[in-house]
């Protein structure tokens, strides 16, 4: 068989070539610190990968979920704190009331009730975004407002919807007190009474004062379970943290590479790629045909 110089330099050419191709994976996987690039490279474990990758993305999506979760409670909680410091002034106000000696300030006293009440309005009708805290699936009006008298007007709408966020394949979790747990409190009612007595120049009532009461502990109810969901939120992270990290360990092992091992490799392809040059480059300058038999 008659090998040619053409023939010969065609070879060298496609094996430089390809020592070049495998130069240039090698380099890759060292720079990724991954020893898949392609799919080709390794069926089994690329596809392990695909599947620990959409894992660690579905799980942080679902982190994410829960840390928007726990900072809407965040805001109702503090919004919370604000209602029942105001409820407790009006409950301090309405028991001062019933001392008969200080019945020309009933004016003042209503007054000072009635400025509690509008901090407490704001509060239940604050937002977080373009969220009413307390309004459930509702986005269109405010949960309570103030009348031209002072008094709590409460919306006719219904506010007792709750915005779920998946926390996992099959677990949803609500990120919202619905705004019914204070609406339904009797909490507007029962400050507006008093109100209403204190302006006809009357002390609140015992029913009246009990109704504040029986308000306030439904209110307090409603913080608690806030304070309990926040709690659960930030197991749920935890867990998902965790979930995170044991995925990205697992993807770190099926892409896992021998550095020594491949730095190695990459000065025998170099090597290979310096000997090819130069035959390359004899072959060029001979004028000579090599013969086989």
């Amino acid at each position: 068989m008659r090998v040619t110089e053409g023939l010969l330099t065609d070879r060298y050419l496609v094996n430089y070539d390809k020592t070049s191709e495998r130069k240039l994976k090698i380099t890759t996987q060292l720079a990724t610190n991954s020893s898949i690039q392609t799919l080709s490279d390794d069926v089994s474990g690329s596809l392990e990968s695909i599947k620990l990758d959409s894992q660690i993305r579905r799980t942080k999506a679902y982190a994410k979920n829960a840390q928007n979760a726990q900072n809407f409670f965040d805001s109702s909680l503090k919004a919370l704190d604000q209602v029942t410091t105001e409820f407790q002034n009006i409950m301090v106000a309405a028991t001062n009331a019933g001392n008969a000696v200080i019945s020309d300030s009933y004016p003042t006293i209503a007054q000072s009730i009635k400025n509690s009440l509008s901090s407490i309005v704001q509060n239940v009708s604050a937002k977080s975004g373009d969220r009413y805290l307390f309004g459930g699936t509702n986005y269109t009006a405010e949960p309570v407002t103030l009348d031209v008298n002072g008094k709590a007007v409460k919306s006719a709408l219904d506010h007792s919807g709750q915005v779920k966020v998946r926390l996992s394949g099959n677990i949803k979790e609500s990120l919202n007190i619905p705004g019914s747990e204070l609406l339904d409190s009797g909490m507007f009612e029962s400050i507006n009474d008093v109100i209403t007595s204190l302006e006809a120049g009357n002390p609140p009532t015992e029913a009246q004062k009990t109704a504040l009461t029986s308000a306030y502990q439904k209110i307090l109810d409603v913080q608690s379970l806030a304070g309990e969901k926040i709690n659960r939120l930030e197991n749920i992270k935890s867990v998902l943290s965790n979930q995170t990290d044991s995925y990205t360990d697992m993807l770190a092992k099926v892409q896992e590479i021998d550095i020594p091992k491949l730095s190695l490799e990459l000065q025998q392809q170099d090597y290979l790629l310096q000997i090819s040059s130069k035959l390359l480059s004899n072959y060029a300058l001979s004028d000579s045909a090599l013969n086989l038999i």
